[in-house]
């Protein structure tokens, strides 16, 4: 299928053109009989072709003054209300722009106090953190000192221990050595022995 060329502005006048010549209406659908193309896009062409016809054809005319004095006033008040309303405008904008910078600033003034709240918290929570360090460290020392102290209390207690043990030993032995002390001053003497003569002894044997 052969594809149909892209209509151009100046196909379009030409097929205008022909129309008029041959006492046609000029119309969109005329024109797509003759150029093809769109509705669309046909009709825009024909109708800037009838813009420019008509103006080749409006006679030229000296403006009056009155008119062109209503122009200028008109154009002057037109400016006047635009400047007014872009003024309005300008302080509307101003007006919102200060109120949204006061609230800004209202809110950045709450988030910093919010901030100094915290970093005063913070800094107090460091402190205590501080604090606690150093009383643990405290008692850390104070635990190493006692069990230092333990030891030596269990050691000299151990040595304490050993000497009662020895005095025990002693006190017992010393109880011992009394006793025996004490019996040998409670035993009766013995009589020493007399020898006899060797003739007294004879003459008592005769005699018995």
């Amino acid at each position: 299928m052969e594809r149909k060329s892209k209509v151009t502005q100046s196909a379009a006048n030409a097929a205008c053109e022909q129309l008029q010549a041959d006492s046609k209406n000029v119309t969109v659908n005329a024109v797509i009989g003759i150029t093809g193309g769109s509705f669309s896009t046909v009709g825009d062409m024909v109708k800037l072709w009838r813009e420019e016809q008509a103006a080749h054809s409006a006679p030229l005319l000296q403006m009056p003054e009155s008119v062109n004095q209503a122009m200028h006033k008109a154009a002057f008040d037109v400016w006047a209300a635009a400047s007014t309303l872009a003024g309005e405008s300008v302080e509307r904008i101003q007006h919102e722009a200060g109120e949204a910078i006061t609230k800004a600033k209202a809110e950045l003034s709450e988030y910093m106090g919010e901030v100094s709240r915290l970093e005063r918290e913070l800094e107090q929570a460091n402190l205590k953190t501080l604090e606690m360090k150093h009383s643990l460290d405290t008692a850390q020392e104070k635990a190493v000192k006692i069990t230092s102290e333990n030891a030596a209390f269990v050691a000299q207690l151990t040595e304490k221990d050993s000497q009662l043990l020895s005095f025990k030993a002693d006190y017992a032995k010393l109880q011992s050595e009394l006793v025996e002390i004490a019996k040998a001053a409670t035993k009766p003497a013995r009589k020493p022995r007399v020898k006899t003569p060797p003739k007294k002894a004879a003459e008592d044997g005769k005699m018995g």
